[in-house]
């Protein structure tokens, strides 16, 4: 771990960004993004094309985006969509928590940057996203092979509480600062100091009282969202408890604010009695159609696609922003994750 002492000397000068292509060089990117987009399309393909079970379409499914279950007709395509997801979703869960415990390393060690811990969180969020993904198609599948859904469960708990670990030094207002002395200058020239060259471990449940980061609260925010959703999803209760606690009465509630009127306009034929009912069904019926997306499969490929662009954009853009001082090294094709 690097001293107090010289963490508060960095975080007033800043530090160069020491390259390194194992980490964050344009091969493991691509090998990163390029697997998560792979698993994540074959997932939507199999959606687009009917390859899922009918009883993972609601009516949103089926009578708004035009779903038809084709699973019986062609069970060879079926199976070879499944398998192909599932092969990718282990891959990345696999990597995933790998890749994490090599950004822990590196963080206790206190060898790892600001930019290229940044870099390793969000690599490994990918991964989670991708998997995450899958596992609504895939949950007839576990349902019938209870190891299987087991061992998933197990690494989706691993991997969500090293996330939320791992997000803990991101929260800093001052985390991934280009220009200590001037916040709002975004370039980075070659020989510059700057925030993203200082050591992750100075963020370590550290502040310095300086306020929070706006990226944390959307990350965390995000990252429980799903694996709530997800693993609700996968044990049927968490769509049990939408639909009994929170649809339902919801449906209820709007049923009985438009019945007023109604019930008021029949029995007295006043205009203005059904003029408030017209007004009324203009916010109700798209309140009831967000709450029949929420319960849609489509509902979950929005959720892991926001995730999945969340993530991208916090490789993108330091990436982008340090390329300056990186790109000599990083540019070069590698495929490895290590800390010298």
């Amino acid at each position: 771990m690097v001293a107090s002492e010289e963490c508060d000397r960095l975080l007033v000068s800043g530090a160069k960004i020491k390259p390194d292509a194992d980490i964050s060089g344009i091969g493991v990117i691509l090998a990163f993004l390029i697997t998560a987009y792979a698993s994540f399309v074959a997932i939507l393909a199999a959606y687009a094309c009917g390859m899922v079970e009918s009883e993972l379409l609601s009516l949103a499914d089926v009578k708004v985006m035009r779903i038809r279950p084709r699973t019986e007709r062609h069970p060879r395509m079926h199976r070879i969509l499944r398998q192909t997801i599932i092969v990718l979703s282990d891959q990345q869960i696999v990597t995933g928590i790998a890749i994490m415990t090599a950004g822990f390393v590196g963080l206790r060690s206190g060898q790892i940057s600001v930019y290229h811990y940044q870099i390793v969180l969000y690599l490994a969020w990918l991964s989670s996203s991708v998997h995450l993904s899958a596992l609504t198609l895939l949950r007839p599948f576990l349902n019938r092979h209870t190891g299987v859904k087991v061992w998933r469960l197990v690494g989706m708990g691993a991997l969500f509480v090293m996330l939320i670990i791992g997000l803990v030094p991101t929260v800093s207002y001052d985390w991934g600062i280009i220009n200590f002395m001037d916040p709002k200058d975004s370039s980075i020239g070659e020989n510059d100091l700057t925030g993203w060259g200082v050591p992750a471990s100075c963020f370590w449940g550290k502040t310095y009282a300086d306020g929070v980061n706006n990226d944390a609260p959307i990350g965390y925010v995000l990252l429980v969202i799903s694996y709530v959703w997800k693993i609700g999803d996968v044990f049927g209760s968490g769509r049990k408890f939408y639909a009994s606690r929170i649809r339902r009465p919801l449906e209820s509630a709007v049923e009985s604010l438009l019945a007023l009127p109604a019930k008021r306009y029949h029995r007295t034929q006043q205009k203005r009695y059904l003029w408030c009912f017209r007004l009324l069904l203009v916010p109700c019926i798209p309140f009831i159609a967000v709450l029949e997306f929420l319960a849609s499969f489509s509902a979950s490929l929005w959720l892991s696609a926001l995730g999945l662009l969340f993530g991208t954009v916090q490789i993108i853009v330091p990436r982008n922003q340090t390329y300056a001082q990186t790109h000599a090294q990083e540019e070069r094709w590698g495929f490895g994750l290590g800390f010298s």
